[in-house]
């Protein structure tokens, strides 16, 4: 099946909206676009063969000649031009290559005859200490030769050397060419209307990941009475949703941003998950399976987006070949670098998103790792503060501070001796406290049984009044 077949069924396929529908890659324009370039190419004489001959005649040569025309965009994204560059003999006219018919090489002689002005004499490669340098060049929206100057930000690319093998002048004459000018400004059209989507829609995936943490800030809200939250359950969701990594994987096997493929199977997994621990029914609150409705279609959303943006890179990616294919004018790594910086090519809405909510949910619904203590890797809960600023929990503090461990087990700062009550933390104690009063209920009665056991002995046990 043809590519453009392929992409205008996935469009359809794949649901997307209307709007993002009528912003996508217009790949049949585009193929269309090409044909009149091939056209007008064959009409100069410079077809596909016969351009393809000239690359492969230096490239077998095994000589450091330069190549026997350049294909580059002068300007920059806002203003350019596509300009074919073509080399020629400056003495009788004539194409430094030899390997062009004899109608083609008739073309370029006259061209470069009509390009040759007083004011625009030959540049000397031996010396080129004459004039200030400008290379005359042919723009068919100019009457006559213009030099790189009157075109702004235009300039030869590095490596246009007008220079030969041999040390003779060379001249330098500009094909007249107005269908790819066409073609590219029509994709670079289609390209900035991309740009402008991503940015309407990460501002909108933004304005939502804003109302789904409201939404579960108020479900997921701290309580002395465990009935009128859910904050354990969206805990356990949030968790789930990290370990996920359904749009970034910080694994080194495959760190990285997802391919929506990579992606929907993520989170795919991470609904089975939810099904599986039976989370949607342990809701104690009734707004809570709505917020995870949301939070879900969030989601969706930002792989469908994910996909979209794929799909239409795709499209620029193989347009682009194919244009190289049927013109060998080789613009498939030059164009993008034109259009590199706009958002559609630089980053993706879903990692950007992703980002944001799991930012914006950490903050509402804290994670117990986190807050866990780095010798017991329990709570830390009476947490103590040390000059160092690392912090463990008070029953460590002391096993450390009795067996004369003066050093701090994170950065070995002498911090651990000096330690005393000024150092419990108690903004931090009273956040466990709020945030997780279950953990801080089971570290509260593992101090007490240690206590115990401190002055009584490991046999003690607790006293129970009847």
């Amino acid at each position: 099946m043809k590519f453009g077949h392929e992409f205008q069924e996935a469009l359809k396929r794949d649901d997307f909206p209307q709007h993002w529908v009528e912003s996508a890659i217009a790949y049949g324009q585009l193929k269309r676009c090409i044909k009149r370039v091939q056209g007008e190419l064959s009409r100069l004489g410079l077809d596909v063969h016969t351009l393809n001959q000239l690359l492969q005649a230096v490239g077998n040569s095994g000589s450091s000649a330069h190549a026997p025309f350049q294909y580059s965009f002068a300007g920059d994204e806002n203003a350019f031009r596509p300009r074919l560059v073509f080399t020629i003999d400056s003495e009788n006219g004539t194409p430094i290559s030899a390997r062009l018919s004899p109608r083609t090489r008739d073309f370029l002689e006259s061209l470069s005859l009509s390009q040759r002005t007083p004011q625009h004499q030959t540049v000397d490669t031996q010396d080129q200490s004459s004039g200030d340098g400008k290379i005359p060049c042919y723009d068919p929206c100019h009457q006559g030769p213009i030099t790189e100057s009157s075109v702004e930000g235009e300039v030869l690319p590095s490596g246009d050397s007008i220079s030969s093998a041999e040390g003779g002048a060379q001249h330098l004459v500009e094909i007249p060419l107005t269908s790819d000018s066409e073609f590219f400004h029509l994709l670079k059209s289609e390209v900035s209307s991309l740009d402008a989507l991503q940015v309407r829609e990460e501002v909108l995936a933004t304005e939502e990941v804003a109302n789904l943490g409201k939404e579960i800030a108020k479900v997921a809200a701290p309580s002395k009475t465990v009935a009128k939250t859910d904050i354990y359950r969206w805990r356990e969701i949030i968790d789930l949703y990290s370990q996920a990594n359904i749009f970034y994987s910080t694994h080194e096997t495959d760190h990285g941003s997802r391919s929506s493929v990579v992606a929907k199977k993520q989170f795919q997994w991470f609904l089975a998950e939810l099904e599986k621990r039976n989370l949607l029914k342990q809701f104690k609150l009734h707004g809570s399976p709505a917020v995870l409705k949301h939070f879900i279609q969030i989601n969706i959303e930002l792989i469908r987006n994910l996909r979209f943006q794929e799909i239409n890179r795709l499209a620029m990616t193989k347009i682009l070949k194919k244009f190289d294919k049927q013109t060998a004018l080789g613009a498939q790594n030059t164009f993008p670098e034109l259009v590199a910086t706009g958002p559609f090519l630089v980053h993706t809405i879903a990692k950007a998103v992703y980002f944001k909510v799991n930012e914006r949910l950490l903050t509402i619904v804290p994670q117990l790792s986190d807050y866990l203590c780095p010798v017991c890797f329990n709570i830390s809960y009476k947490p103590i503060r040390l000059s160092c600023s690392h912090v463990f929990c008070i029953r460590c503090m002391i096993t450390m501070q009795r067996a004369k461990n003066g050093h701090c087990p994170m950065c070995r700062s002498d911090a651990v001796m000096k330690a005393d009550s000024t150092n419990l933390d108690p903004a931090l104690r009273n956040f466990l406290e709020k945030y997780f009063p279950a953990e801080v209920k089971i570290k509260q009665k593992e101090n007490s049984r240690a206590a115990m056991v401190d002055q009584y002995g490991p046999e003690a046990k607790e006293c129970i009044v009847m």
